[in-house]
């Protein structure tokens, strides 16, 4: 239980898990859910500002981008869907980079060696963006990679154009998910794929670097 990503994907995993839960409770399927939530959807600019204000919220709340943006995808449709997923991660990810280059710097300076402190400073000015490109589809791994980033005081104009081009791909591809499960009847399996997927690849990629590194 030693290892940091446990506590916050247990706390992903609560959040994912626990309205499926009520809906038990209640006698209530998610399929069912999903289905009456089809039939009777807010408008068209009500569904945009919630998809935008929610994916935003990121920053202080473990929101999982997947399902929500494969729903705004169903009821918004590709375009439009992927630009309130867009606009909502985006602000998210500048909000918590902001507060991180503001704040994150005398942090990590008390709790990192100052060499190691150099190391991770000059490896974030080489790759840093290709960091947030690659993990921002992954639940935990997206938020904290922002967060290591901004704290290593990473170029805005570095970060804005990853950030943005990588939500923007996310975006689109679950939108395109949830407008074609949708068109097919089998949105609710698609919601879960969305939730799923992201979790599973961030646990193959945890662990594939953590075994590259023992054998380093």
């Amino acid at each position: 239980m030693n290892n940091p990503l446990i506590k916050p994907l247990l706390l992903v995993a609560l959040v994912l898990v626990l309205p499926l839960m009520l809906l038990a409770l209640r006698g209530e399927s998610f399929s069912s859910l999903v289905d009456r939530w089809q039939a009777n959807p807010p408008e068209h600019w009500q569904m945009f500002v919630v998809v935008s204000a929610v994916l935003a919220s990121d920053v202080f709340l473990p929101v999982p981008s997947g399902p929500i943006s494969t729903l705004a995808g169903n009821q918004l449709g590709w375009l439009t869907g992927t630009a309130a997923s867009t606009l909502g991660m985006t602000v998210g990810g500048v909000l918590a980079f902001g507060m991180a280059r503001r704040w994150g710097w005398p942090l990590a300076e008390r709790l990192t060696a100052k060499g190691q402190l150099d190391n991770m400073t000059h490896a974030t000015s080489q790759q840093g963006g290709w960091m947030v490109l690659l993990t921002r589809p992954l639940p935990v791994l997206a938020e904290a990679c922002v967060l290591l980033v901004g704290a290593l005081q990473m170029r805005w104009r570095v970060f804005l154009p990853a950030l943005f081009a990588s939500n923007l791909v996310v975006a689109g591809i679950y939108s395109a998910l949830g407008q074609s499960a949708g068109q097919r009847g089998w949105l609710p399996a698609a919601v879960c794929i969305s939730i799923a997927l992201p979790g599973l690849v961030a646990w193959w990629w945890k662990r594939a670097l953590g075994l590259r590194n023992e054998r380093l």
